[in-house]
């Protein structure tokens, strides 16, 4: 009886000693946004009607109600997180995330899914004329494995490879609470105001120069549709898209980071181009190349912080029938934010150019922004007023004589 007291003992004592190794942080949260928005926007002057239209009135949101749980070993750790957000329709992702340690390198990566489309089934869209209009209705679930990349880094050299925003955009610009802001090509790959890049399949080396400086090569190698460099669509559809083909995207990116004295300076330079894989003769005409360039300047001076973020973007197709066909961007904007105490006060002004072809007039746009943000209590209050204006002598849709002005008060508590 003895041993098995002894025994007893040491089991409790042994759990009790692991418990802590082995337990999961678990957390919720979830934010609620209360907003008075009063808007006034002007057609362009090529519009049917070039009469304004006047916006007021007082909204709410909630958004991102996340659930999330993580365990940390040692120099282990696994997390899960489960998110429900609105974003044009309510979004259901899981995601769980992890790193490994052996010796001096770290990997890491994880794996996301969206189940499905939620609220949405056959009963609720089919009729009994029609059991199969359901599946069109209710299109948006999960349609293959998901994509990632394995991060692999000893603190001085990263090896990425997968699916990653291996190079940064460069965009160090403050934005408000109102719209005013506009990205380059807002109607194609919609990038921030820098060097137009995103998430792609490929392979990256990032290098630790010094504590303050690193550099980073990027070459990608897919056969993903309309993602060249993450976000350059094909342009050269002639006969047939270039995605219909079998074509392929090879690219290659630079990156630097680096801190002097107050100011840290970010640069991106990246080229991609299509080509076609089967071999077709008529497929081979049709190819697309795109580059891409961004900058970015952030002044850290105390209470006042300047910042500058500027990037251009060309594409053009590649074919003989298509050689008007160019499109350019590029932007740029410059603001700083102004700390009154633990308040903050952020002005931005910037211009866009966007070009469809060699034969197109450009569409400028003018952007300005002012803001003011706060704490009362526990609460958030963000005041921003935000203006644009659009130039194009062609005249087309939202082109000459379109402005826009915004108002917007939120009213925001993170629990």
């Amino acid at each position: 009886m003895k041993q098995l007291s002894k025994i007893m003992l040491a089991a409790v004592a042994s759990v009790a000693l692991a418990a802590p190794a082995f337990a999961w942080d678990f957390s919720a949260s979830g934010t609620a946004t209360a907003s008075f928005n009063q808007t006034s926007e002007k057609a362009n002057s090529a519009a049917a009607t070039k009469e304004s239209t006047i916006g007021t009135g007082v909204s709410s949101a909630g958004s991102s109600l996340t659930l999330a749980s993580s365990n940390t070993d040692g120099p282990n750790t696994t997390s899960l997180t489960y998110v429900l957000d609105w974003d044009g329709n309510l979004d259901e992702t899981i995601t769980v995330s992890g790193s490994r340690k052996v010796g001096e390198w770290t990997a890491s990566g994880s794996v996301s899914y969206s189940p499905q489309t939620l609220g949405c089934s056959r009963s609720d869209n089919s009729t009994r004329d029609d059991p199969a209009g359901a599946v069109a209705a209710c299109a948006g679930t999960a349609t293959g494995e998901d994509s990632t990349s394995v991060t692999l880094t000893n603190g001085t050299m990263t090896i990425v490879l997968g699916d990653a925003g291996h190079l940064s955009g460069q965009n160090v610009s403050a934005g408000t609470v109102a719209d005013g802001q506009d990205g380059m090509d807002a109607s194609g790959a919609d990038c921030d105001v820098g060097a137009c890049v995103d998430a792609f399949h490929g392979v990256s080396l990032g290098y630790a120069l010094s504590d303050t400086m690193s550099v980073t090569v990027a070459y990608q190698n897919s056969a993903d549709d309309d993602d060249m460099m993450g976000t350059g669509e094909f342009l050269d559809s002639s006969a047939a898209k270039e995605e219909a083909g079998g074509h392929t995207t090879s690219g290659f990116g630079i990156g630097f980071s680096g801190t002097f004295g107050p100011a840290t300076v970010g640069f991106t330079q990246m080229s991609a181009s299509s080509a076609d894989a089967t071999g077709d003769t008529d497929d081979a005409k049709l190819s697309t190349s795109w580059s891409t360039m961004g900058l970015g300047v952030a002044i850290d001076l105390g209470d006042i912080d300047p910042f500058l973020s500027y990037g251009t973007a060309t594409g053009t197709a590649g074919s003989a029938a298509n050689k008007t066909v160019e499109n350019t961007h590029s932007g740029n904007e410059v603001g700083l934010t102004y700390a009154l105490g633990s308040d903050t006060v952020t002005v931005l002004i910037g211009s866009l150019s966007d070009q469809g072809s060699t034969t197109d007039k450009a569409t400028t746009t003018s952007i300005m922004e002012v803001g003011y943000a706060t704490a009362i209590g526990p609460a958030a209050l963000s005041v921003g007023y935000g203006t644009k204006s659009k130039a194009d002598a062609d005249g087309t849709a939202e082109g000459e004589g379109y402005s826009k002005t915004d108002l917007d008060v939120q009213l925001s508590i993170s629990f």
